[in-house]
């Protein structure tokens, strides 16, 4: 098994917009919290729609595809996303599930208190926090939430399935040649193995790496813009026109058009 990719619990995002931005097929990979801080989203969700606007936090749990449009306000658009890659305890997961919410869907109102608690994991550098320190702050939010009733929306289980943790560790070097085989012996098992495993979650490796390299070349075109053929090869891809007809398959808009919606 893999021993030292990376020792952050957590990682923050931020996404932007200056012109209505709309997007299919958003895969959450980790257990994430969906902050809008300027502007609002509108998530299409089973056949309803509904509005997220500051005053409320969207929960999404791994493997959770979304389609929504990131709407500005007064021309511009923000937000921030707080994956986690730390498990809550089954304690929590049992308080959370034994309190009776009255929510149907996975959006809560914010508070004070989890709004201060998300402000210090996007403030505090984790790169400075020893992975004890950032559990403590982890643990904190979870309890929090176990308390609303509502942890259990993150995580279905206090256990990583292998999807997530395959999908965290292509996280890290997405333009890597990885290939099924490699991927496998990096976590310990045989080729066979790993298929059968990932089979059991109704999901390819292929599937996997092509979602891990597409949700890259959004978050780096939300750093800066850049040629799409550099684009493409920082998400491991060679030619630029196969990526592009990748991006717009997933995402319902070319890289071009997506950059077009960020603002300078």
């Amino acid at each position: 098994m893999f021993s030292s990719i990376d020792k952050s619990l957590y990682q923050v995002t931020r996404f932007r917009a200056e012109q209505l931005q709309k997007l299919r097929n958003v895969k959450a990979h980790s257990p994430s919290i969906i902050q809008v801080l300027s502007g609002s989203k509108k998530l299409y969700w089973h056949d309803n729609s509904m509005i997220i606007s500051n005053t409320s936090l969207l929960l999404c749990g791994a493997a959770t595809s979304l389609n929504f449009e990131n709407q500005p306000h007064n021309g511009y658009f923000s937000s921030k996303v707080f994956s986690f890659f730390c498990q809550p305890t089954e304690a929590l997961l049992s308080l959370s599930q034994s309190i009776l919410t009255k929510n149907t869907v996975p959006i809560i109102k914010s508070d004070k208190a989890l709004l201060n608690m998300l402000n210090a994991l996007s403030e505090l550098g984790k790169s400075d926090l020893s992975g004890e320190t950032q559990t403590f702050l982890l643990m904190a939010l979870y309890q929090h939430l176990a308390e609303k009733g509502v942890l259990h929306y993150l995580f279905a289980s206090n256990q990583l399935t292998l999807s997530q943790k395959v999908s965290h560790y292509l996280s890290f070097s997405p333009a890597k040649p990885h290939t099924l085989t490699s991927i496998a012996a990096t976590f310990a098992m045989s080729r066979a193995t790993f298929i059968r495993h990932l089979n059991k979650e109704d999901i390819q490796f292929r599937e996997l790496l092509t979602d891990v390299r597409l949700n890259h070349a959004l978050n780096l075109m939300q750093k800066e813009k850049m040629p799409v053929s550099i684009l493409a090869q920082l998400c491991g891809y060679q030619s630029e026109s196969r990526f592009s007809q990748r991006f717009k398959a997933k995402f319902g808009v070319t890289p071009r058009e997506y950059m077009n919606t960020l603002k300078d």
